[in-house]
């Protein structure tokens, strides 16, 4: 997998793990917490400044450990030169030739087209190195994703129901599974 994709407008760059990156990526995630909080658990981890920039250190240096193991591929949305959001096909499956794509956004920058764009440079990415089927799940009630899986040109395939434990909400919540195969 290349570390570097560059589109039309944007660019996906695997970021090398150290502390001024790590920076980066948390001053991003900070300033859209709240933003991010419904929609990504791991967000939680923002809460206490200093411990999460250890953590998006730790993050970067284990997103290595598993790209070195094709395991995931994980990307920074940059535009400019500025991170406006991440990117990522986890869970990659090897033998079965698939994975689960994510992306998340900064709020200024929704509704530009740019998730969109990241998600078609990875999947071509991904399906040029072998893979068949990728998998986009999302919060039924999270509708930017939903539209940008639909845009995308993925095809629900299902709703896994009651399958996301909301601590906060003492519920459960449904989940969207769309997907998209290589064209043969």
């Amino acid at each position: 997998m290349k570390t570097i994709l560059k589109g039309p407008r944007i660019t996906l760059m695997h970021l090398e793990p150290s502390m001024d990156n790590a920076k980066l990526m948390h001053a991003v995630l900070f300033k859209n917490k709240k933003y991010l909080l419904p929609w990504m658990s791991w967000a939680k981890t923002l809460a206490n400044t200093p411990k999460s920039i250890k953590d998006r250190y730790n993050f970067l240096i284990q997103t290595d450990k598993d790209w070195e193991n094709d395991k995931a591929y994980e990307y920074v949305i940059i535009l400019g030169d500025k991170i406006i959001g991440g990117c990522s096909a986890a869970s990659a499956d090897i033998i079965n030739k698939k994975a689960e794509l994510a992306c998340w956004l900064a709020k200024d920058y929704r509704r530009h087209g740019y998730a969109t764009e990241a998600v078609h440079l990875l999947e071509q990415e991904l399906f040029k190195n072998g893979f068949n089927k990728i998998i986009i799940r999302n919060d039924v009630l999270n509708k930017d994703s939903v539209n940008i899986a639909i845009k995308a040109g993925y095809e629900l395939e299902g709703v896994l129901r009651a399958d996301k434990w909301l601590k906060e909400e003492h519920r459960f919540r449904d989940v969207n599974c769309f997907a998209k195969f290589k064209k043969k």
